[in-house]
């Protein structure tokens, strides 16, 4: 009971004092005793999308062997907001294996997949396999080529 009414006296102490450089040794005069309830955090344009500007993203996703389109597969976009946390937004491919998506301007992670069929793989038309980064604005299509990732295989998914 004796500590809740000395950090009370001490609290009614410094709220009568009104500066924070008249507290005494133990607080340094830039830190003020109110939190300011409008903190927001700022985020570097470099490590995630901006809302500034807007562009379209557009491709189309084709079977390897047959050049058909493949619907219903989606397109994901991610991005890292810093080092441990990633965001994403993502679409799907319509019956001519078309999508279109307007992004805000950053650097995203872009893939493909179907949850329908765990052996579809995918790789975008143009690019080394492992290279799935692009910059909004700067590309405005992005296409895929979808493979079987165990030839003859026939591993279903959710669907």
């Amino acid at each position: 009971m004796k500590r809740i009414s000395i950090v009370a006296f001490l609290m009614l102490a410094l709220a009568a004092c009104g500066s924070p450089a008249s507290v005494g040794p133990f607080m340094s005069p830039t830190i003020s005793p109110t939190i300011s309830p409008t903190v927001t955090p700022t985020v570097s344009p470099t490590v995630s999308p901006t809302h500034d500007a807007y562009s379209m993203v557009s491709g189309q996703i084709v079977h390897r062997d047959t050049g058909e389109p493949y619907p219903n597969a989606y397109v994901r976009f991610g991005w890292l907001v810093n080092a441990s946390y990633e965001k994403e937004t993502h679409t799907v491919t319509d019956a001519s294996g078309r999508y279109e998506i307007e992004l805000p301007a950053g650097q995203y992670q872009v893939t493909a997949g179907d949850s329908c069929d765990l052996n579809a793989g995918f790789t975008i038309v143009g690019k080394a396999p492992d290279d799935i980064t692009i910059t909004v604005p700067g590309t405005s299509e992005v296409d895929f080529v979808e493979y079987p990732v165990t030839p003859g295989g026939d591993l279903p998914g959710v669907c």
